[in-house]
């Protein structure tokens, strides 16, 4: 098995000049099936969060396993910890474009990847950038699998960013809202006595996902914390919930990156504009327009 790290430029580079880093793993025996699994980390946490997951679901998946440290957090705010996030913080807009340029920029790196076989994880913060990601690129994914995830920012998680969000700022970061817009089926995993995500955010996410038609897996663990504990964790109950899925899930729309598709997403008084023809850190990739 293949580990190593990747690192290229913010597609802001000019205002965030940091590179953003991914680790990346390597399936021990790779073919024609071969797919990939993106893992997004958690608040203040770094890109080795899910580093025993992402190494076991490379063969156990066959998948190239993609862990992004976005910016602002882990390793990027703290090079010596590992820990904590810059105040203000971007809270799941730019960090989501960050983990998508990831996922880019490891298909450079590998042309023969399995296009059909796009997975994405995301535990907490991550569950709100996985959920995101797969509505900022909606042809991309063949699964979304939240953990414990957030799904929109209320008053709490505003107040944690240390900074005032304005109508649309919040529009492009309620997963709720843009629900109808996820193509993919999506797996949903709660813990009801989450003590820094309240499971009401999973339970309007899963609401809203069915309203608009989607094929959703959900569970709620009765008297489980964050982590899912102390009876399980976040490992095993995607393996008990998804291993179907990521076992024979397959996408046929072909995915936003090699399309080079323009996805236009209205928010209240604008619309975010996101042009997956230019390059990684290339300008206008990301672009607000009025509708």
């Amino acid at each position: 098995m293949k580990t190593y790290d990747i690192t290229f430029k913010s597609y802001n580079s000019g205002d965030y000049p940091k590179p953003i880093t991914a680790y990346v793993v390597e399936p021990t025996k790779m073919d024609e099936n071969t797919g990939l699994m993106h893992y997004a980390h958690g608040w203040g946490a770094n890109r080795f969060q899910y580093k025993e997951m992402q190494e076991e679901f490379a063969d156990r998946y066959n998948l190239v396993g993609v862990g992004t440290e976005y910016r602002m957090s882990g390793f990027d705010f703290d090079p010596v910890v590992g820990r904590g996030a810059t105040l203000p913080y971007d809270v799941s807009n730019m960090q989501v474009i960050d983990c998508l340029n990831a996922i880019r920029t490891v298909l450079d790196l590998y042309p023969e990847l399995n296009p059909k076989r796009m997975y994405n994880f995301g535990g907490s913060q991550g569950g709100h950038v996985a959920m995101l990601m797969s509505v900022f690129a909606p042809n991309t994914f063949a699964l979304a699998i939240s953990a414990c995830g957030i799904s929109h920012l209320d008053e709490y998680w505003m107040s944690r960013a240390g900074r005032i969000f304005d109508a649309d700022e919040l529009a492009i970061r309620n997963a709720v809202q843009l629900a109808s817009r996820v193509k993919c089926p999506v797996v949903l995993m709660h813990g009801t006595a989450d003590e820094w995500v309240e499971d009401s955010h999973c339970r309007q996410l899963e609401q809203a996902l069915r309203d608009a038609g989607q094929t959703v897996v959900s569970r709620y663990y009765e008297g489980a914390n964050h982590a899912l504990g102390p009876d399980t964790n976040r490992r095993d109950e995607t393996v008990a919930l998804a291993d179907d899925l990521l076992r024979n899930s397959v996408n046929d729309k072909d995915i936003d990156f090699t399309a080079g598709k323009e996805i236009r997403i209205p928010c209240v008084h604008k619309q975010l504009v996101i042009d997956w023809s230019k390059p990684v850190a290339g300008e206008n990739l990301v672009r607000w327009e009025a509708m």
